[in-house]
């Protein structure tokens, strides 16, 4: 009882209310322990902060400012009294809800201790305190058990992963945070620990938190011996690997997939090292050079591929090695007769390297270039005019004739992108009927126009048939319109000398019919009434002088006859058609 009553005026309570800022209770003796009564506290509610020493003031505030509830803080540090003296203390504060009205309080207990007789334990305090802030610290779990598997020691990283507080788990079996059939394993690596003092244990296993989840950890467990060499303990450091379980299983799963990936593909692909050696290749690579992996692997692409030395993928690679540059290519095999589009890439390794087959690209291509240049020829030697326009009405293609007619007529040359209709050469209704033109052809329409224009040199008229055909794309839109001109004044020259002739021989037939056919009779008539029994008749001398005269006629028809047909005009004949 006397302990106890010495023990109470030698301590000072204070309640201090948090949320209000205001004194709640403090101890009557509170001025013989820390040099203040408790009218100064009340006057003034910041005293119990503003009375610390200023080397400890800040360091005190900061951990009354994250006590948690229900914690408790133990704190040794100097006061300055109402008189200026300097009091030494050891506070114990601790937080919780009180009070008539249930709010949060700050309780400190102060209690006075001699400064120099506790120097040794303060050094002894500072250590253990340096000690508990290393483990608290800590990022991995810090654990140990006695030699019956019960916990003694659980650091803070610990106790907030599998959600237990200090008291709940302090004493408790370990495996109350272990799966049931991980149990046996564990207690395995631990009698393995006992057995062999000194010797670091590794173990792998899940453990479970108080909510029953489940979590991925890895640990490495050593025994604590005392000075007689005999175990009194097991401690462990470890640190949760789930999110890395989970990642390795990501990457092993990606690098399985990317592996399936690139035996899948139809490009060729293989991996060098620094010394020019296969340490990896696809089926793909596989099939296309005609050896197996196990034939490539390790051994030296310039023995296994003597035929690329001297190609242009020599250097290539060569440059892509040494100057760690991504390089990209075309190269053909002769010995193959193929072609590749290849790319190599730099490692820290080697080279990775992926080549597509284009083969049948090149070949097509130069189809291509060959057809071109053949079609070009063709449309090029031909005295036909051949363009085309965009949907702008600009220029996209025009062979040599029409290059040269265009020229011809205007004294400009065409280009590709120029708009037909402004050359300086056509007029301004020239140019509105040829809009015409290209616009009808553009909104669908095929169709043939006659085009007539004098040539400059000769002021003769030229006349060219001229067909206008819309250019589709796949879908069906008009993308433009391909014109096709032909030069046919010769033609309808000859037309209509062929019209003239046939309309002579109609004047000739229409002359033979009727002017040849009345002479004609009038002989075959005075041949009947001669006298052929009595030539010497008078009467045959009429006649003959009539069938002379009737010869003359006959003779003027034959020979206008032949006049009209190498000369002339047969309107201008004075026989004329009925």
């Amino acid at each position: 009882m006397a302990d106890h009553t010495v023990s109470f005026l030698n301590e000072c309570t204070i309640a201090f209310d948090a949320a209000q800022q205001k004194m709640v209770f403090v101890s009557p003796n509170s001025k013989s322990v820390i040099g203040y009564s408790p009218s100064c506290f009340y006057k003034d509610p910041n005293l119990l902060f503003e009375m610390i020493d200023a080397d400890a003031r800040q360091k005190v505030v900061d951990k009354a400012g994250n006590l948690a509830d229900n914690e408790q803080l133990e704190l040794y540090y100097a006061v300055n009294g109402a008189n200026g003296e300097k009091i030494w203390v050891r506070d114990r504060k601790s937080s919780g809800y009180g009070g008539p009205e249930g709010q949060k309080i700050l309780l400190s207990v102060f209690n006075k201790f001699d400064h120099d007789a506790t120097e040794a334990h303060d050094e002894a305090l500072v250590r253990e305190q340096f000690l508990n802030s290393l483990i608290d610290s800590q990022t991995n779990f810090l654990i140990r058990f006695d030699t019956k598997g019960c916990f003694t020691f659980a650091n803070k990283q610990f106790l907030k992963k599998l959600g237990y507080k200090k008291n709940e788990l302090t004493g408790k079996h370990f495996s109350v945070v272990t799966i049931p059939g991980e149990t046996e394993m564990c207690q395995k690596a631990f009698l393995n620990c006992i057995k062999h003092p000194g010797k670091v244990i590794p173990l792998a296993h899940k453990k479970r938190d108080k909510a029953g989840n489940l979590f991925d950890t890895e640990w490495e467990f050593v025994s604590v011996a005392n000075e007689e060499g005999v175990v009194i303990a097991l401690q462990g450091i470890g640190h949760d690997v789930t999110e890395k379980l989970v990642v390795e299983r990501e990457v092993k799963a990606t690098g399985e997939k990317l592996n399936a990936f690139i035996d899948s593909i139809n490009d060729y692909f293989f991996i060098l090292d620094n010394d020019w050696k296969f340490i990896r290749v696809n089926a793909a690579f596989e099939k296309v050079s005609r050896k197996t992996r196990e034939e490539l692997i390790g051994f030296d692409l310039w023995e296994m591929f003597p035929v690329l030395i001297g190609t242009n993928f020599e250097p290539a690679y060569r440059k892509a090695a040494s100057e760690k540059l991504t390089i990209q290519f075309t190269g053909h095999i002769e010995t193959a007769n193929m072609w590749f589009n290849t790319t190599v890439y730099p490692t820290a390794e080697g080279l990775t390297i992926f080549m597509q087959d284009i083969t049948g690209q090149k070949r097509a291509q130069e189809e291509g270039v060959w057809t071109k240049n053949n079609l070009e020829a063709l449309i090029n030697n031909t005295e036909d005019q051949i363009w085309s326009v965009d949907k702008e009405i600009r220029y996209v293609y025009m062979n040599r004739a029409y290059r040269n007619q265009i020229f011809h007529l205007t004294g400009q040359e065409p280009a590709s992108g120029d708009c037909p209709n402004l050359n300086k050469g056509f007029t301004q209704a020239e140019i509105d009927l040829w809009d015409g033109y290209y616009n009808r052809a553009l909104a669908g329409e095929r169709y043939t126009i006659i085009s007539e224009s004098v040539d400059p040199e000769t002021n003769k008229l030229l006349s060219f048939e001229i067909s206008f055909n819309p250019i589709y794309k796949v879908k069906g839109d008009v993308t433009g319109v391909g014109c096709f001109g032909r030069n046919i004044t010769a033609w309808l020259e000859t037309e209509k000398a062929v019209v003239d002739q046939n309309e002579r021989l109609r004047h000739i037939a229409s002359l033979t019919s009727h002017e040849l056919r009345r002479p004609v009779a009038s002989m075959l008539g005075l041949i009947n009434i001669m006298d052929r029994v009595n030539f010497f008749n008078p009467d045959n001398q009429e006649i003959i002088a009539h069938l002379l005269t009737v010869g003359n006629e006959i003779d003027e028809v034959i020979r206008l006859i032949v006049d009209k047909t190498f000369v002339g005009d047969m309107s201008k004949d004075k026989y004329q058609i009925p």
